[in-house]
């Protein structure tokens, strides 16, 4: 009975041990642990409503990568993110944030064209802060509202010319890029 219970023991930690070094590794994340230290795309205080972030505040920031975006000729011109651009959006869960609130989630583009969940050329993502649990949006409605960038639109530089501006709707330069950390 003893050796039945040692051997049931033994198979129990193998069989475990094979479970464990089958499953998959967890994904890397897609937000840098550093992205707040990343400029900022637009000065403009995003406090207001717009469909999918409510009247919550929000900080866009944009990597470095991101700045080297090219603008074409053509008409409608054509703006372009180089791949491995990523632009995160701190979402606060107020309107007016004070000097001790933190994000609760941060949702980003990743420039990924090659990628199969790639939607428009970028991945769009969601990060619950307080879970720590990143979520690739494979539906299309982050990328069906971000569309929306690609012709005259009412936020930020509003795309006056109806450029195709890869869907990102605060281009950098088109009002004032800041230094991380505005509030």
């Amino acid at each position: 009975m003893k050796h039945r219970t040692i051997i049931a023991a033994c198979l129990t930690v193998a069989l475990a041990c094979l479970i464990f070094s089958c499953s998959k590794p967890a994904q890397p994340s897609r937000i840098p642990s550093g992205y707040g230290q990343w400029k900022t795309t637009t000065d403009i205080r995003l406090d207001y409503p717009i469909p999918g972030h409510e009247d919550k505040f929000r900080v866009i920031r944009i990597n470095e990568k991101g700045l080297e975006f090219t603008r074409g000729g053509g008409s409608p011109e054509r703006i372009t993110f180089p791949e491995g651009t990523i632009i995160a959006k701190d979402i606060f869960g107020v309107t007016n944030p004070g000097p001790a609130d933190q994000p609760v989630m941060i949702t980003a583009m990743v420039k990924a064209a090659s990628d199969p969940q790639a939607r428009g050329g970028w991945l769009w993502i969601v990060k619950d802060l307080k879970m720590g649990k990143e979520t690739v949006m494979t539906g299309d409605f982050c990328v069906r509202c971000h569309d929306n960038a690609n012709e005259k639109h009412p936020y930020g530089w509003k795309n006056p010319g109806g450029a195709f501006a890869d869907y990102v709707f605060f281009i950098p330069g088109t009002d004032s890029v800041v230094e991380a950390n505005p509030y």
